[in-house]
C-alpha cells in the first residue's frame, strides 16, 4: 500500500512538473507612441519588416484600446483595471511622491503565483519616489532599464537627472537606448536555463519623443520632406530591429512556438500639428502670471512647444493624438502571436487594455485565476475560440475631455459632448448625440457614477518650474540613488 501511495504521489508530482513546464512563455512588448500609420501591414512608409510578420502570423487586434497617455495604459495593463479608479489619470512626473499604490498585486506577481520567472527590459512611469515603486520591488525578478516618462537617447537622462540603471543601480554606459534595451531582452532569453516558463515585459522606450536616432537610419528615409517625420522613421524602424532580435533569440533557445506575443502601442502617435499642445503653449504664455504668480521661462515654453509641434507620428485617418481621447490618441496597432494556439487572421471586437490581465491569465491558470474587482474581462476565448464574452464598460481620460465606450458606442464628454458609433464612424465624422439623447444620458451618469480613486497625477502647475523633460544636462544626483534618499528621509522619525 504505501509503495502504490509513494507511486501515485511520484507520478502527481511529475504531471505538475510537466503541466508547469508547457506553459508557454509570455512576451510583451509595448512600444511607446506608435501611431496608427506608423507600421507597415498598415500602409505606412515606415520599414517595420519584423512587426508585420508577427501581424500576418498572428492575430491583428483591429480595435484595440489603450489610454491616451504613458501611466495610465501601464497602470491598466499591470492590474487589468481602470485608471481613473486607480487614481492614475495622467502621466505620473519625476517628482512625484506616488505612483501605483503600492496595495495592488500586478501582473508579474500573479504570474510568478502561476509558476513563471518575470523579467522587465525598459520604460516602468508607474512610480519612481522610492524603491518601493520600481518593478525589483513588485514582482520582477530582474529590471533594466528607467522609471520616468522618457530620456535621452544618447545621453539617457531625464528632468535633470541620469535615469538608467539596472535592479536600483545607477549605470552610465554608451550606446542608444533601442539598442541596448534590445541587448538585453536578447541577453535574457539567452541566459534563461530555468524550467520556469519567462515572462519578459520589453517596455521599449522607441517612439517617445526626443526625436533622435543613428544617423544611418535616417538617411534610409531621404524621401520623407518632413524632418520629425523621417527620425520618427528611423526610430520606428530600429525598434522592429530589436523586435525581430528578440524573436530571433527566441528561436535559438526553442522557446519560440511555445511563446505568447503581445504588441502594442501605449498611446496614439504624438502628431506634430497636437491642438492640445498648441492649447497649452497659448494658456501658459497669456496665463502665466495669473496661474504661477511670475512669468513662464522661454525653456518651458520652448517643452511644450517640442510637444505640440515636434511630433511625428501618423495616426491615419484616425482624428486627434495623443492625449487626446479621440480615436487617434487611444485606438492603437495591436496584435496576438501565439501559432500553436491562436489563429491567424484580424480580430474586429473591442478588446482593451485592461482586458490583459485576466485575458492572459486564463491563457496560462484558467478562470478561475482571474481576480474579482477588475474592471478588465477575459478575451481568452473569443480570441482562440470565437466564443462570445463580456465586453465592459471602458473608460478613458484625457487631458480636456473623458469618453466611455460601451461598444460600438463611444461617449465624449468634458468641453463638449458627443457620440459616435466608432465601429461604423471610425474617423468620428458624424456625432449622433442629438438623434440618441437617451443614450447620452445613460452614458453620461455612468461616468458620473465611475469609481475614482484618488488623483496621483500632478497638474501642469505643479511641475512647470521643473519639467520632466527627456534627455539634457545633469543638475541633480540620478534618480536611482534620489529613490533611495527618499526613501531614508520617508523613515526618519517625525520630529513633531
Amino acid at each position: 500500500m504505501l509503495s502504490l501511495i509513494l507511486i501515485a504521489s511520484l507520478f502527481n508530482h511529475a504531471q505538475a512538473a510537466a503541466n508547469k513546464s508547457s506553459a508557454p512563455n509570455i512576451v510583451i512588448i509595448l512600444a511607446d507612441d506608435l501611431g496608427w500609420n506608423d507600421v507597415g501591414y498598415h500602409g505606412s512608409e515606415i520599414n517595420t519588416p519584423n512587426i508585420d510578420r508577427l501581424a500576418a502570423e498572428g492575430l491583428e487586434l483591429d480595435r484595440f484600446y489603450a489610454q491616451p497617455t504613458c501611466s495610465p495604459t501601464r497602470a491598466a495593463l499591470m492590474t487589468g483595471k481602470s485608471p481613473k479608479t486607480l487614481g492614475i489619470s495622467r502621466a505620473i512626473a519625476k517628482n512625484q511622491k506616488t505612483g501605483l499604490d503600492l496595495s495592488e498585486r500586478i501582473l508579474p506577481q500573479r504570474l510568478n503565483s502561476l509558476g513563471y520567472r518575470s523579467l522587465m527590459v525598459g520604460k516602468w512611469h508607474l512610480g519612481n519616489y522610492t524603491p518601493a515603486y520600481a518593478p525589483p520591488a513588485r514582482g520582477f525578478e530582474h529590471f533594466y532599464g528607467f522609471l520616468s516618462g522618457g530620456i535621452g537617447y544618447w545621453d539617457h537622462n531625464h528632468g535633470g537627472g541620469h535615469d538608467w540603471q539596472r535592479n536600483g543601480k545607477t549605470i552610465r554606459e554608451e550606446g542608444y537606448a533601442t539598442h541596448l534595451l534590445g541587448d538585453e531582452a536578447v541577453q535574457l532569453i539567452e541566459q534563461h536555463q530555468s524550467q520556469q516558463p519567462l515572462f519578459l515585459y520589453l517596455a521599449m522606450a522607441a517612439p517617445h519623443m526626443p526625436n533622435e536616432a543613428p544617423q544611418s537610419s535616417i538617411d534610409e528615409y531621404a524621401s520623407i520632406s518632413n524632418p520629425n517625420r523621417r527620425i520618427h522613421a528611423a526610430m520606428v524602424t530600429e525598434l522592429d530591429t530589436q523586435i525581430g532580435r528578440v524573436m530571433d533569440a527566441l528561436k535559438k533557445r526553442q522557446m519560440l512556438n511555445n511563446t505568447l506575443i503581445l504588441f502594442a502601442s501605449d498611446n496614439g502617435g504624438l502628431s506634430g500639428d497636437s491642438p492640445e499642445g498648441a492649447s497649452v503653449i497659448r494658456r501658459l504664455g497669456k496665463l502665466g502670471d495669473f496661474f504661477f504668480g511670475r512669468p513662464v521661462p522661454i525653456s518651458v515654453l520652448e517643452e511644450f512647444a517640442k510637444f505640440a509641434f515636434d511630433g511625428g507620428s501618423d495616426n491615419g485617418l484616425l482624428r486627434g493624438t495623443k492625449t487626446s481621447t479621440l480615436e487617434g490618441g487611444v485606438r492603437v496597432p495591436a496584435l496576438l502571436w501565439w501559432p500553436e494556439q491562436i489563429p491567424a487572421g484580424t480580430y474586429p471586437e473591442f478588446i482593451s487594455v485592461s482586458d490583459i490581465l485576466p485575458t492572459f491569465l486564463e491563457a496560462v491558470g484558467g478562470p478561475q485565476s482571474i481576480p474579482e474587482g477588475i474592471h478588465g474581462a477575459s478575451q481568452w476565448r473569443s480570441l482562440v475560440k470565437g466564443e462570445q464574452t463580456p465586453k465592459p464598460d471602458y473608460l478613458v481620460t484625457g487631458f480636456d475631455n473623458t469618453a466611455l465606450y460601451q461598444p460600438p458606442w463611444k461617449l465624449i464628454t468634458g468641453d463638449r459632448v458627443e457620440l459616435y458609433d466608432v465601429f461604423a464612424d471610425p474617423t468620428e465624422s458624424n456625432d449622433m448625440a442629438a438623434l440618441y439623447p437617451e443614450r447620452v444620458v445613460q452614458m453620461q451618469k455612468i461616468i458620473q457614477q465611475w469609481p475614482a480613486g484618488e488623483e496621483r497625477g500632478v497638474e501642469i502647475r505643479e511641475i512647470i518650474f521643473d519639467m520632466d523633460t527627456f534627455g539634457g544636462p545633469e543638475d541633480r544626483i540620478p534618480w536611482a540613488e534620489a529613490a533611495i534618499e527618499n526613501a531614508k528621509k520617508e523613515t526618519l522619525p517625525n520630529d513633531n
